[in-house]
């Protein structure tokens, strides 16, 4: 009778398929959950999760897309600075320049006028000295007679004629220093102009050079706006990636909320099947015993009742499960964040050991079978048979606590099948999503996955 119970259970529980660490994809609109089987919110579970898996990646080249703009931004923040920093110092030095070329230009004006001061005070002095050579020659003081004329004593003629000497010498002397100092402006005027041309020559250039360097800091400047648009631009993208995978993760989460809500009432449907048969087995046997008890009694004979021990029905313990791969203990993976996604199992890859056997963690009754996957090792690719976990099977220990066990070569039961712990269910591969021979364990309590560790260890 209690093989009937666990058809009763097997029928009730539609393809129980624990969610998969691999990616996906969007689901349907999460209101019609609730009218969805099991199955069919699980396979909205692994599309999901596909989608997930492509917008990390996305996710992933965007991040490196920005961090090479922002590296490079950077470059150009350093170019920039020290472009500033000669502008700066051309900015100075044209400075300079100018207040080279400003003071040059009023020592210049400043000789300009010392000339014409000192050509003003020749211009008068020569006048000067026509006008005393015109009355000596009107007068007819023209020699040394004339000058001796009129002299009172010897005495006076020399006097006279030293003073003659000396006017004339000092005409002569002023005239040349005269000349001599207007030659030395001149010769000065033209130093001062060979400087400020040598100095507008320099102003040129270093203009020349600033407008370079102007010129470079508008093409880096560009350059910046631009990686800084790029920066923006993937700065949006990751934002709306991120949002998508959120909706993504949010309707996974209501639908694994939904499956497990399911498997839990499911079981406890089937709970009260089986203490509704119990109670009615209790009943058959207690009115056979009657039935036999009158019988006897009518003949004159004694009854003596006979029992016949229930079914067993194991009891799931936290801390009674056994490793599922004896033999393979190197966990290449475990429970939790994963790539993105949320690995709900753990992964048991050890050196040989495909084909090896993977054993029930637990007594209890097979109620999904999947050994329809064909792809199995060795394989480059990876396949979406059975949901993502190829060929699979999962055990249920009395409604409670489930595992399952992916990625399998084959399995050696069937659906209904009752197991014990330590028996062979099937032989590790590597089906579905998967490239390399590992076994693929999870255990879930009410239907929700926890991790595996905290009920078995190698």
């Amino acid at each position: 009778m209690f093989k009937k119970v666990i058809s009763f259970v097997t029928c009730s529980v539609i393809t129980f398929a624990l969610i998969s660490n691999y990616p996906a994809g969007s689901g349907r609109n999460i209101n019609k959950a609730s009218a969805m089987t099991i199955a069919e919110m699980q396979e909205e579970i692994n599309v999901n999760k596909a989608k997930i898996s492509d917008l990390q990646t996305q996710l992933d080249a965007l991040a490196g897309n920005k961090a090479e703009e922002q590296q490079y931004q950077s470059i150009l923040n350093d170019q920039i600075d020290i472009i500033q920093e000669n502008i700066s110092l051309l900015n100075k030095e044209l400075e300079n320049i100018n207040a080279d070329i400003e003071s040059t230009k009023n020592n210049i004006a400043g000789l300009d006028q010392a000339i014409v001061d000192q050509q003003e005070e020749i211009d008068s002095n020569v006048e000067l000295f026509k006008k005393r050579l015109c009355a000596m020659y009107v007068t007819g003081n023209d020699n040394l007679a004339t000058v001796m004329v009129g002299t009172a004593s010897f005495y006076d003629m020399l006097s006279r004629v030293e003073m003659v000497n000396r006017i004339a010498s000092y005409d002569e002397e002023l005239i040349n220093d005269i000349l001599s100092d207007i030659d030395k402006m001149e010769q000065s005027k033209k130093d001062l102009e060979s400087e400020k041309l040598t100095l507008e020559m320099k102003m040129e250039e270093q203009t020349k050079r600033k407008e370079e360097k102007a010129a470079e800091m508008e093409v880096l400047n560009n350059q910046y706006s631009k990686t800084q648009a790029e920066i923006d631009r993937i700065a949006q993208e990751e934002a709306y990636t991120a949002e998508q995978m959120a909706e993504l993760e949010a309707m996974n989460a209501e639908f694994d909320a939904e499956i497990s809500a399911e498997i839990a009432r499911q079981a406890a449907a089937a709970q009260a099947a089986y203490e509704a048969e119990q109670q009615r087995l209790a009943q058959e046997r207690a009115a056979a015993q009657a039935a036999a008890a009158q019988q006897a009694a009518q003949s004159g004979q004694s009854y003596t009742p006979t029992y016949q021990e229930p079914a067993y029905i194991p009891s799931p313990s936290a801390s009674g499960f056994s490793w599922p791969a004896p033999g393979f203990c190197y966990i290449s993976s475990g429970y939790g964040p994963r790539w993105g996604t949320f690995h709900r199992g753990i992964d048991v890859g050890d050196a040989g050991i495909h084909g090896g056997a993977a054993c029930a963690a637990q007594s209890g009754t097979v109620i999904t079978v999947n050994n329809n996957c064909v792809h199995d090792y060795p394989k480059d690719y990876s396949c979406g048979c059975g949901g993502g976990y190829g060929n699979y099977v999962v055990i249920s220990h009395d409604g409670t606590y489930s595992t399952l066990y992916g990625h399998l070569a084959s399995a050696a039961v069937s659906v209904g099948q009752y197991v014990q712990q330590g028996q062979v269910i099937g032989y590790i591969g590597s089906t579905g999503w998967s490239t390399g021979a590992h076994l693929h364990f999870e255990v879930r309590v009410n239907g929700s996955a926890v991790d595996p560790m905290g009920y078995v260890s190698p």
